[in-house]
C-alpha cells in the first residue's frame, strides 16, 4: 500500500511539472512578444499581464499538491484500517433482502466522491484515445472512487446504527473533463 501512495505522489507531482513546464512556455512567449520592436504599448501590458497571470497560476497548482498530498496520506491511513474492509465492517448486499434475517429500516445511505486524474494522466488518455483500449489511468480512478464512496456510505450507515446495507446501488457521472463523480447508496437496517 505504501507503494501506491508513494506512485500516486509521484503521478501528482509530474502533472504539476508538466503544468509547470507549460505555464513556463508560456511565460516565455508572452515575454518575447513584449520585446517586439515598436510594440503599441496596451498590447505590450496585454502580454506582460497574461505572462505574469500564466506565473501566478502555478500557485495555485502548488497548493493544490500540497492538498493532494494530504489526501494521499489520509487515503493510505484510511485503507490501512478499513477501506477495503467494509463488509467486515458491516453487512452488504445489492439485494433488498437478507435471507434468514428480519430487520428494521433505518433509511438511505450514501456515499460520493468526485475524483480526477493529473494533467498528465490525463494527456496520457487523451494519446490512448487516438489508438483505442483502456485507460487504465482511469479504470484505477474509477476503481479508487467507487472504494470511498463505499466507505463514505458505510460511515454513513453506522451513525445510523445500522448492522447492514442491502439493495446497494452504484452510479457516476462526468463532472467535467477528466473528472467523474461514483456515488454508492443503499438502505441502512439493523436487524431484529
Amino acid at each position: 500500500m505504501k507503494r501506491e501512495s508513494t506512485r500516486a505522489k509521484r503521478e501528482a507531482v509530474i502533472g504539476v511539472l508538466l503544468f509547470g513546464l507549460l505555464m513556463l512556455a508560456c511565460v516565455i512567449g508572452f515575454w518575447t512578444l513584449c520585446t517586439i520592436p515598436g510594440l503599441p504599448k496596451w498590447l505590450f501590458i496585454l502580454f506582460a499581464i497574461c505572462g505574469v497571470f500564466c506565473a501566478a497560476l502555478t500557485l495555485p497548482a502548488l497548493w493544490a499538491l500540497r492538498k493532494r498530498f494530504q489526501e494521499i496520506d489520509a487515503l493510505e491511513d484510511t485503507k490501512s484500517v478499513t477501506l477495503y474492509k467494509e463488509e467486515n465492517i458491516m453487512l452488504l448486499v445489492n439485494i433488498d433482502y437478507i435471507p434468514g434475517k428480519e430487520f428494521e429500516v433505518l433509511g438511505m445511505a450514501k456515499g460520493t466522491v468526485v475524483q480526477s486524474k493529473n494533467f498528465g494522466k490525463d494527456f496520457m488518455a487523451g494519446m490512448k484515445t487516438l489508438v483505442g483500449g483502456e485507460i487504465t489511468g482511469y479504470t484505477e480512478m474509477l476503481n479508487e472512487a467507487r472504494q470511498i464512496a463505499v466507505k463514505r456510505m458505510v460511515d454513513e450507515a453506522e451513525a445510523l446504527g445500522a448492522d447492514a446495507v442491502v439493495n446497494i446501488r452504484y452510479g457516476s457521472s462526468a463532472v467535467m473533463q477528466g473528472a467523474a463523480e461514483v456515488i454508492a447508496y443503499g438502505t441502512a437496517v439493523r436487524f431484529k
